[in-house]
């Protein structure tokens, strides 16, 4: 996923509120009122299902779009190299927060697994947040010392590495009609169309 596309989570904000009117199917004329109300309550659960395959794709999204503006790395010195670093740990940080806080607003799923899914990529970002804040705090003190901790640079990689190891939608594949919820939800459907793996924040 190229997080400098991320844009399109406002282009489809407007989408978002149709949702709940599209896509009915047309009942033909002289179908019994059974058939139609069968049809009908079939069709607000097909919606409900894709309304929240939506948001939980927005929560993730929030995440992609923090990645977007990750800062760069200064390596003009071992103290900017420090400096800069946390920098980025502390917007990774915020972007993992606002992830989990969104999917923890989500309302309960539609569909069994729905709430396992959402609760497994809680449990993920939430220990990849851990590592971040662990290396972030580790820079920060490095920025007083005499002299850079050898590795520290090395060790705040890995929660880069962490997240870009996320698969955000691999809890819908055991969940059939979630994963054609999500082929249905626009944001979703973004966020599946492109490369799954952040980009690595280019050095200056």
């Amino acid at each position: 996923m190229r997080p400098r596309t991320v844009v399109f989570l406002l282009l489809c904000a407007g989408l978002c509120a149709g949702l709940a009117s599209c896509g009915r199917p047309v009942v033909a004329p002289g179908t019994s009122g059974v058939s139609r109300q069968a049809t009908s309550t079939e069709s607000d659960r097909q919606n409900a299902i894709t309304q929240w395959a939506n948001d939980y794709c927005v929560a993730v999204g929030s995440l992609v779009d923090e990645l977007a503006n990750l800062p760069a790395i200064d390596p003009s010195s071992p103290r900017r190299a420090v400096e800069t670093s946390g920098a980025l740990l502390g917007t990774m940080i915020g972007g993992l927060d606002k992830a989990v806080d969104g999917l923890r607003a989500l309302s309960p799923g539609p569909v069994p697994g729905a709430d396992q899914a959402r609760d497994t990529m809680v449990e993920r970002f939430t220990g990849v947040r851990a590592d971040a804040a662990a290396a972030k705090q580790r820079l920060d003190r490095a920025r007083g010392a005499a002299s850079i901790p050898p590795g520290i640079l090395r060790d705040a990689r890995g929660p880069l590495d962490e997240v870009a190891a996320i698969d955000p939608l691999s809890g819908f594949a055991s969940v059939p009609e979630l994963s054609a919820g999500a082929q249905r939800a626009p944001v979703c459907r973004q966020l599946t169309e492109r490369e799954t793996a952040p980009q690595t924040p280019a050095t200056r």
